[in-house]
């Protein structure tokens, strides 16, 4: 993870996408997010998605989803600070810091 710990040194935010291929529902999507967040930290994982351009179909298929990917983060002992980090929180950070 040489590559994400880069962009967090820098302040930036490495999303999490949601490929089935790689996770089979969003609890197992939960569970990378905590393990990324383990190595880069909080303030630098996000949803990495804008619901377009999957190969796979998307375990996480509409932003309806988000009460529930919060549910699960929650579940896996994120604060609800840190959730909304995760789900929106630390791009507007890095957007605001960009423009200003």
């Amino acid at each position: 993870m040489p590559h994400a710990r880069a962009v967090a040194d820098i302040g930036g935010v490495i999303g999490v996408w949601p490929n089935t291929a790689d996770f089979p529902n969003l609890d197992a999507m939960t569970m990378c997010i905590k393990r990324m967040a383990d190595v880069v930290g909080v303030a630098h994982v996000g949803l990495g998605t804008d619901m377009l351009g999957f190969i796979r179909p998307p375990v996480f298929t509409g932003y309806a989803q988000l009460p529930t990917l919060a549910t699960a983060l929650l579940k896996a002992e994120f604060t609800s600070v840190e959730t909304g980090q995760i789900l929106g929180g630390n791009y507007r950070r890095v957007f605001e810091a960009t423009v200003g």
